[in-house]
Parts: C-alpha cells; sequence; structure tokens
C-alpha cells in the first residue's frame, strides 16, 4: 500500500496568516501520528504562540476537523476530516483511473500518454507514462495548455457550447505555432465541430514538430474535468494512424465512465 501523501507548506507569503495557521495545524498534525500532539508540541514545532495555537485550534475543533481528548489534552485530526477525504477521494478518482491506464497504453502503442486536468479554460499536466523505447516525446508535469494549443485546445473549444467556441474563435487572431497550426477561423470551427461527433481531437504538427491525439473526459454532470492524450514523432504515429489511436483514447475515456457508473448528458438525451 502506498504512503500516503503528506501537505508541504507553499513557499509563497501571500497567504492569509489565520488560514494558514490552521493549515499548518493540519498538517502536523497528520504527520504527527495516532498519538496526537499537545498545544506545547504544537506551538514549539510550528513556532506560533500557544495563545495563536489555542484560538485557531478552538475553531477547527468547531468545526470537526480537530479533536481533543479530555485526558491526555492531546489533540487529533476530528471526524469531520473523514467525509472530506472521502469527498476528495470521489472527486479525484476518475483521474486516478485514467492514471492507472497510461503505463499500459505506453507499453501497448510505443507512444507517450498522458492527462491533463481542466480548469476553466486551461488544461494542465497531471500524469505521463513513457513508452520503452529511448526515443519518444516528453512532456513535463504542470505544463499547461489554451484553446488554441493542439489537440488539447481542441477538446477545450469542443467542451464549450458551439456558439461560444465560434464568437472565441472569431475573436481571436489564431497563433500559427507551426506551419501546419489552422489559423483559419472557419476551418477551425469544422474542426471543432468534428472533434465533438467523433469524441477525440488530433493535431498533426500543428502545435509542435510532433504529433498529438486527445480525448475529452467529461464528468457526471457533463461538464469537461479532464483531457487524456498520446504524443508520437510523425515516424512513431503518422498521419494514417491518428483516428485508430483516437478511438483508444475514446474507449479508455468510456470504460472509465462504465467502471464509475457515469451516465453522461449525451447518454440522457
Amino acid at each position: 500500500m502506498a504512503n500516503a501523501v503528506q501537505p508541504t507548506e507553499p513557499a509563497s507569503e501571500d497567504l492569509v496568516p489565520a488560514l494558514n495557521g490552521g493549515c499548518r495545524i493540519l498538517a502536523a498534525l497528520s504527520a504527527g501520528g495516532p498519538s496526537g500532539m499537545t498545544l506545547s508540541d504544537l506551538a514549539r514545532d510550528l513556532e506560533i504562540s500557544k495563545s495563536s495555537i489555542h484560538g485557531l485550534l478552538r475553531t477547527l475543533q468547531a468545526w470537526g476537523y480537530v479533536q481533543r481528548e479530555s485526558e491526555s489534552k492531546r489533540f487529533r485530526l476530528g471526524g469531520a476530516l473523514v467525509a472530506m477525504g472521502q469527498a476528495a477521494a470521489t472527486q479525484l478518482r476518475p483521474a486516478a483511473l485514467v492514471g492507472e491506464r497510461l503505463s499500459v497504453l505506453a507499453g501497448e502503442h510505443g507512444l507517450t500518454f498522458g492527462l491533463a486536468q481542466v480548469s476553466g479554460s486551461t488544461a494542465q499536466v497531471l500524469s505521463r507514462a513513457y513508452p520503452a523505447a529511448d526515443v519518444h516525446v516528453g512532456i513535463g508535469l504542470g505544463a499547461s495548455y489554451g484553446p488554441f494549443d493542439g489537440a488539447i485546445g481542441k477538446c477545450l473549444l469542443a467542451a464549450m457550447a458551439p456558439d461560444a467556441a465560434a464568437a472565441l474563435i472569431g475573436a481571436v487572431e489564431i497563433p500559427r505555432h507551426t506551419e501546419r497550426t489552422i489559423v483559419d477561423p472557419a476551418e477551425l470551427v469544422a474542426e471543432v465541430e468534428r472533434v465533438r461527433a467523433r469524441g477525440w481531437a488530433a493535431s498533426a504538427g500543428e502545435l509542435k514538430e510532433n504529433q498529438a491525439v486527445a480525448a475529452p473526459f467529461s464528468g457526471v454532470d457533463g461538464e469537461l474535468e479532464l483531457v487524456v492524450f498520446a504524443l508520437g514523432f510523425p515516424g512513431q504515429l503518422p498521419d494514417d494512424a491518428i483516428p485508430t489511436v483516437g478511438a483508444v483514447l475514446r474507449e479508455t475515456v468510456g470504460a472509465v465512465q462504465e467502471d464509475l457508473g457515469f451516465v453522461t448528458e449525451k447518454e440522457r438525451t
């Protein structure tokens, strides 16, 4: 069983002091183990005055995030965090289930496979798996993609209402990343319609010199949550192989949604 990931304190100083203090207490109690910690322990380890710690603990206790043993006077994590943790696990489960499949897909197809989390109009790479071959397309964790960035960008546009996507495409000068980038608004609108219809998007050297295929993953509410993608050099992923990889990604998304018991808005209608 994997060890639990402990939260790390952010380096930024632009934080709300009281909220930051409460988060630090929860992180300390999480790392402290089942025996809990005394007020003095927390004050010493966190280098916060006892009076400040006391006020923060009272607030956390009121919310049920911290509990205090009456006899030992030691503080432990509270029961309210159990429900919160279960909710977090439910929300993160789609990404975990897709992520488990990336290594298998990379091994079977000899391509780089990855997963991006959607937030607003951007998608950020959460995980990726490389094939065994020494030569493969690399991608950095945390890399961010917008609506006009290759296959992932087309998935973002396809998730928008058709009129909204068309308006966005027509309102800006589409960046020409390479000679193959689709910069004609009407052509891109038509391409986004094809993405909606077939359930996957492709970028044949349109963002970088490599090839990319991506498929959208919508939640139970029909909103775009994730994008699963595959990357390869033209010799590894030629144009005529792109539909096959697109179908693989679409099937992967469908299998995970079925495992989760999702019924999408499209299936309801």
